[in-house]
């Protein structure tokens, strides 16, 4: 049996089986309907097994451009969010609601990937913002709660990627309760996420602003107008299906 294995291949995850998962239990608004999710899990338990053996840190043969790459990354960030809620839905459906219960989640839970047991903050930081520098990664990446980005119901992949992270990162910044604006005060009111990233979208407030002018439909010359910035409160309920 050992020399069997010896022998096996390794494959790419199979990604289509968690294309699968994502129309099934995620809706138009990017809603997550956990209970039924948790009811059957077996195909996305099968995916998140599969990502847990290869990487392209363990198997870069696998994963031969930089966008089969970024969609490996993205793909298994949002999976492994899926699993943990799904699985510990509905005991465990407020966990980040308090600071402890963020910290946890993000930084002391670990999940196997590509051999290595790493947390969703690491795999964040460390490998995809490190290693790709792409600031839409922030409206694709979903943390579980009421506040991030809606999930996609499509899967990444090489081919699809960047045509994805423009029809996410688009859509993040057309929806109100992320991108508010105000013309008579000459505010600008969006998701603390812009706060928590603002090195990843420039130097400034300028740059800041530039940047959601790109996607942002109807947008003024936000950073030669004198417009400023206001943060909305972060809501950690979780992102459920209603």
């Amino acid at each position: 049996m050992i020399y069997l294995f010896a022998f096996f291949a390794l494959t790419a995850p199979d990604i289509q089986s968690f294309d699968t998962v994502l129309k099934r239990f995620v809706n138009d608004s990017g809603r997550v309907h956990y209970a039924a999710l948790k009811q059957d899990s077996k195909t996305l338990d099968a995916f998140t097994t599969q990502v847990g053996a290869v990487s392209p840190h363990s198997h870069p043969a696998l994963f031969p451009s930089r966008e089969a790459k970024l969609a490996y990354w993205i793909n298994a960030y949002n999976a492994f969010v899926l699993s943990a809620f799904a699985h510990e839905y509905p005991e465990k459906r407020d966990r980040l609601q308090s600071t402890w219960g963020i910290l946890s989640f993000f930084y002391r839970l670990k999940f196997q990937i590509g051999g290595q047991m790493r947390s969703l903050a690491d795999v964040e930081k460390n490998t995809i913002r490190k290693e790709f520098g792409d600031p839409r990664i922030h409206f694709v990446l979903v943390s579980g709660s009421a506040s991030c980005p809606g999930l996609s119901r499509d899967v990444f992949t090489a081919a699809n990627l960047e045509a994805l992270l423009e029809r996410e990162t688009r859509r993040y910044m057309n929806e109100e309760r992320n991108v508010k604006l105000d013309t008579t005060r000459k505010e600008l009111t969006v998701s603390e996420i812009f706060k928590w990233f603002k090195g990843d979208f420039g130097k400034s407030d300028q740059d800041l602003m530039r940047y959601i002018a790109k996607y942002r439909a109807g947008s003024p010359d936000f950073a030669n107008a004198g417009w400023k910035i206001k943060y909305y409160a972060y809501n950690w309920s979780i992102n459920e299906a209603k």
